[in-house]
């Protein structure tokens, strides 16, 4: 598919052709495979083979779905299933999917990790993101075996035929797992890894279901990455993916709007543990203009559209990424809202505030933390802040600002601004540190107080803040101007707690010095 590859490409436009398509059409082809509300179907199932038959009865048609299609023939999806191992990381071996012996063949180890990683809508298995994936799973562990799901013959427009495609892909997939199970020394799957993105998430959940269903086994672990909202959002399981598909079930959201403001992921909570970056929305990096996007991509304009259309949305993917190999802890914590983690209210990695370490080695702190409660049918959520950019893993800070309410502060009264905090390892200032952070950009009055987890480089240790003041002067505002007296402001205390060390440091102005613009100031505790 080349350059429209993508899960967030003109969905919203295809819905829109699907609906048209759906009016138009019912007395063509379609018909066959359609079913709505209140309509005897023409017929009331469809098999492929050793597969099974499909039918379009509840839950796969309600009134949430009331379009619901029997998957395409086989001949026409065409799943391919190319598998990579350290000796063929560039030149995958494609599993034949009449070959009994395809474990051999393709040189699986069914003892070691096995990870499978499904795309979505309008995309291949060839798609860069999956390659790359799987380059970083085998670095990461070089005994694995990681197999694409490349269902590109299905993953075409209508969106409701693709809907209807994962289905069987789903099944297809579990049937191979199965057969790897039989070669492992008690039938077990806790090595088996599914890893699906939009609606690759949900079709990892049907091999999860079909699994138990019909082989009697269970999978390890199944990540979904933003899993899909249209046609599922408002479904239970099996329709979509949850928590039952597998052992242990995490998603990452990254899309979790609503669909009429062009958000593709799902909001609810579906696993044992859901991610929340920067709110499950409106992710950093993702705000720029088309014509950005399409500069970013060197011209091209459907490249640039995929990217303006479903920059969140992959953001999921490549946080995940992120996550396999990560520059620093990529923590994860819990709290009742993303609001009240930005405003610091959620900081302890206590009994009741577990920190999870985010994305792909989340699991062992899941188990470490919160899988003795088992039956506790609540999934875990987290929330974390990442970069706008590679590699999105930042250590968070929570600052807390008092501005002075001295005589000269109250003489010079506030300043409009933003302070900038760079976190130092050492006391002089020399040592290994972080690059400089933004804090509140507002105004700055006499006796103010101000308090916000920010994000910047993770430092192993904290001694000293360096605080630089950003003054903003506007032609159009005579107040913020400045001719006769230098924009300053005049600091108390800053106290900032690093989250990853769970340590707290009490810095102040040497001297009771005010903050020149743009002059930095290396702040210590024993200037307090």
């Amino acid at each position: 598919m080349n350059e429209t590859n993508t899960s967030g490409v003109l969905i919203q436009t295809m819905f829109y052709l699907m609906n048209q398509s759906i009016i138009q059409e019912q007395a063509a082809s379609y018909n066959y495979y359609l079913l709505q509300i209140g309509q005897a179907p023409q017929v009331t199932e469809k098999c492929y083979g050793t597969y099974g038959c499909f039918n379009l009865s509840s839950p796969w048609t309600s009134q949430n779905r009331p379009v619901s299609l029997y998957p395409e023939d086989l001949i026409k999806i065409e799943p391919r299933y190319p598998v990579y191992t350290k000796k063929r990381m560039h030149d995958p071996h494609y599993i034949d999917l009449n070959d009994i012996f395809f474990v051999e063949s393709s040189g699986i180890d069914p003892m070691q990790n096995i990870y499978f990683i499904s795309h979505g809508y309008l995309e291949g298995g060839d798609n860069p993101w999956i390659v790359e994936m799987a380059h970083e799973l085998i670095k990461q562990d070089p005994k694995c075996s990681v197999i694409a799901v490349d269902w590109r013959g299905g993953s075409g427009p209508p969106y409701t035929q693709a809907v209807a495609n994962i289905r069987l892909v789903g099944v297809i997939t579990a049937h191979l797992i199965a057969e790897i199970a039989r070669h492992t020394k008690h039938l077990k799957l806790d090595q088996v890894h599914l890893i699906g993105h939009s609606l690759g998430a949900h079709l990892s959940g049907y091999a999860g279901y079909t699994l138990q269903k019909e082989f009697n086994l269970k999978l390890g672990r199944i990540s979904g990455l933003d899993p899909a909202e249209p046609h599922f959002g408002q479904e239970a399981p099996p329709v979509r993916l949850d928590r039952s598909a597998a052992k242990y079930v995490d998603i990452v959201h990254t899309d979790a709007n609503h669909f009429i403001e062009l958000a593709l992921g799902m909001k609810r909570p579906i696993g044992h543990v859901d991610y929340y970056p920067n709110g499950g929305d409106n992710q950093p990096g993702c705000g720029k203009s088309m014509v950005q996007y399409v500069n970013e991509q060197e011209g091209s304009f459907f490249r640039g559209l995929r990217k303006y259309l479903g920059c969140n949305h992959m953001r999921s993917h490549e946080y995940f990424m992120a996550s396999i190999r990560p520059t620093c802890s990529f923590r994860s914590f819990s709290c009742s809202s993303f609001k009240d983690f930005e405003a610091g209210k959620c900081l302890k990695c206590g009994n009741k505030n577990k920190c999870l370490q985010f994305g792909f080695h989340g699991r062992k702190s899941y188990e470490k933390h919160i899988s003795q409660k088992p039956n506790d049918k609540e999934s875990v959520i987290q929330y974390l802040i990442t970069s706008d950019a590679r590699p999105y893993c930042m250590g968070h800070y929570f600052i807390r600002v008092k501005v002075s309410s001295s005589a000269e502060s109250l003489k010079h009264k506030g300043e409009i601004g933003q302070l900038m905090f760079t976190m130092h390892s050492t006391q002089d200032g020399k040592g290994p540190h972080s690059s400089p952070a933004g804090f509140v950009n507002g105004y700055y009055g006499p006796g103010d107080y101000f308090q916000k987890v920010i994000v910047a480089d993770e430092v192993k240790d904290l001694r000293a803040v360096e605080v630089t003041w950003k003054y903003t002067s506007s032609l159009f505002n005579p107040l913020t101007w400045r001719i006769l007296t230098n924009p300053k402001i005049f600091l108390d205390e800053i106290i900032v707690d690093s989250l990853e060390l769970q340590k707290s440091l009490r810095v102040c102005p040497k001297n009771k010095m005010p903050l020149l613009n743009g002059i930095p100031q290396l702040m210590i505790p024993s200037y307090c």
